[in-house]
């Protein structure tokens, strides 16, 4: 029996939704979510296709990155997942994606403005940007572990984006809310209009409200 069937199945299920959004290409990016149970994290393999990828092909590996199973080496981002694990308590998801807006941001080494009330909502303060680094390393991951901080994403520097949260859902809905606040920014200076960034305690009620009861609830009888 596979061993985190279930959330071998989430990773794939995101990776693909990844791809469907436009915010990866080809084997790009990547995603891991934690197991809370055993400690054990199930994550995206190296250099695999989304469109061929299957449930089996993520990995599972250890906190230190020791592949635990799976046929495959996992994504060489793998140091830079497992470190948020082991020191953030609060993160159970990582994804880093390449979605096209964010990643101007990324080319032109700038942070991310919260220009919409749904990614203020999503992120809480502007999106930080780290300097060029070469990825795949812990020298890298220390750096966005930094970067962040206690915040839920990053740019990485001429190269793409990553977010974290508590589960694979807030993840990926942080990792949209910074594309669509990104695109929304660009689409805004080519109107002509240079968009001035929500107030910082407006974008910690909105991201309070978000963590604390933004949810689905049932409807009263």
């Amino acid at each position: 029996m596979m061993l985190l069937a279930e959330l071998r199945q989430q990773v794939f299920n995101y990776a693909r939704q990844m791809a469907t959004d436009g915010l990866a290409h080809g084997s790009q990016g990547n995603i891991s979510a934690l197991d809370r149970a055993t400690g054990l994290v199930a994550i995206t393999p190296s250099a695999a296709d989304y469109a061929t990828m299957t449930p089996e092909d993520i990995v599972v590996v250890d906190q230190e990155g020791a592949i635990v199973e799976g046929r495959w080496k996992p994504t060489i981002e793998t140091p830079l997942h497992t470190l948020f694990y082991r020191r953030r308590g609060d993160v159970g998801a990582v994804m880093h994606c390449h979605a096209p807006y964010a990643s101007g941001f990324a080319a032109a080494l700038r942070p991310i403005p919260l220009v919409l009330a749904e990614a203020a909502a999503c992120i809480g303060h502007e999106v930080p940007v780290t300097p060029f680094m070469p990825s795949g390393t812990a020298a890298f991951a220390e750096l966005m572990l930094d970067t962040i901080g206690a915040g839920s994403a990053a740019v990485m520097g001429q190269h793409g984006i990553v977010a974290c949260g508590t589960d694979l859902r807030r993840a990926f809905a942080t990792t949209i809310a910074v594309e669509d606040t990104a695109r929304a920014y660009m689409f805004a200076r080519q109107l002509g209009v240079d968009p001035a960034p929500l107030p910082s305690e407006v974008c910690a009620d909105l991201h309070s409200w978000w963590l604390n009861k933004y949810q689905r609830t049932a409807a009263k009888e």
